[in-house]
C-alpha cells in the first residue's frame, strides 16, 4: 500500500477550505474549517503563495485562490482573480504617486471595492474599504463603468437603481442628469465624484478626492480603477489630469492581464 504524503494532503485541506468559503477566508477561518494548528496554516499558506496557488489581499489582508488556478479551472471566483490580477497593478501606482489606489466591479446590486492599495499608503485613508460599496451614480467607480458599459446594460442598471430608492434612485430617473454626467466622463476619459457626497469615516478629519477610469477587455468593462488623493494636498490645483496619465496606462495594463488570463 502506497504511502501518503502528510504534508501534501494537508496543503490540499486547505486548498480545499479557501475553495469552499463563500469568499476570502482568514488565519482564523482556515484553522476552524481544517483543525490545523495556525503556525502549520501560515507555512503552507507561505509555500501555496511562494507557488503561485494562494494570494493574500492587500486591502484586507485576507486569503484568495489565485487566477493560476482559475487557468487551471478550479473554482476561483471572479472577483478574487481580478483581485490577484489588480494588486502588482495598484501597487505600483502607490509607488508611483504616493497616493493608494483602489478596484472595484459590478456585483448586480452596485459597485464594490475588491482590492486596495490603502493599507500600503503613507496617508491615512480609509483603509478598510474591502466590500464598500460606492454610489453608482455620485462616485467616480460607478460613474466611470456606467459612461463605459453598454447602453443594455446602462439601462438595466439604471432601472435597478431607481427601484431600489434613495438618492442614486432619484439620480438615475433624471434622464439630463445621467446624460450630462456621463457624458462629461466620456468626455475627460475619466469621472470623477459629485462634490456632495462626503468621503467615507476616517481616522482622520480631511477630505478626498478621486478620479476613476474603466478597465475594459474585448468591448466590455470589466472594473473600475481609481486615484484617492487629500484635498488639502492640492489646493488651488487641477490635479486629475496629472494623475489620470498613470492610471488610464495602468488600467491598459490590466486590460491587458485580464484577456491574457482569460479573466472576463
Amino acid at each position: 500500500m502506497n504511502k501518503k504524503i502528510r504534508a501534501l494532503a494537508r496543503g490540499l485541506d486547505v486548498v480545499a477550505a479557501i475553495n469552499d468559503a463563500n469568499g476570502p477566508v482568514s488565519l482564523s477561518d482556515l484553522h476552524q474549517a481544517t483543525g490545523l494548528d495556525r503556525a502549520t496554516i501560515l507555512r503552507i499558506l507561505a509555500t501555496l503563495e511562494d507557488k503561485g496557488w494562494v494570494y493574500r489581499g492587500m486591502g484586507d489582508s485576507r486569503y484568495r485562490l489565485t487566477y493560476k488556478l482559475h487557468e487551471l479551472g478550479g473554482h476561483v471566483s471572479m472577483d478574487d482573480a481580478i483581485a490577484h490580477a489588480a494588486a502588482p497593478v495598484l501597487d505600483a501606482l502607490q509607488q508611483q504617486l504616493a497616493w493608494p489606489s483602489d478596484i472595484s466591479v459590478y456585483d448586480g446590486d452596485g459597485m464594490a471595492i475588491i482590492e486596495t492599495s490603502r493599507r500600503k499608503s503613507a496617508f491615512v485613508i480609509n483603509r478598510e474599504v474591502v466590500g464598500y460599496k460606492p454610489s453608482m451614480l455620485q462616485s467616480a467607480m460607478g460613474r466611470a463603468f456606467l459612461a463605459y458599459c453598454d447602453e443594455r446594460t446602462l439601462n438595466t442598471i439604471l432601472r435597478r437603481l431607481q427601484k431600489q430608492g434613495g438618492e442614486d434612485a432619484r439620480l438615475a430617473a433624471d434622464q439630463q442628469y445621467v446624460a450630462e454626467t456621463l457624458g462629461k466622463v466620456r468626455e475627460k476619459g475619466y469621472a470623477v465624484r459629485d462634490p456632495s457626497q462626503s468621503s467615507l469615516p476616517s481616522e482622520t478629519s480631511e477630505e478626498f478626492q478621486a478620479i476613476a477610469v474603466p478597465v475594459i477587455v474585448l468591448g466590455d468593462v470589466q472594473a473600475s480603477l481609481n486615484i484617492v488623493w487629500m484635498k488639502s494636498a492640492y489646493k488651488d490645483v487641477a490635479i486629475e489630469d496629472h494623475f489620470f496619465q498613470y492610471l488610464k496606462p495602468a488600467a491598459e495594463e490590466l486590460s491587458r492581464i485580464f484577456h491574457e488570463h482569460g479573466i472576463y
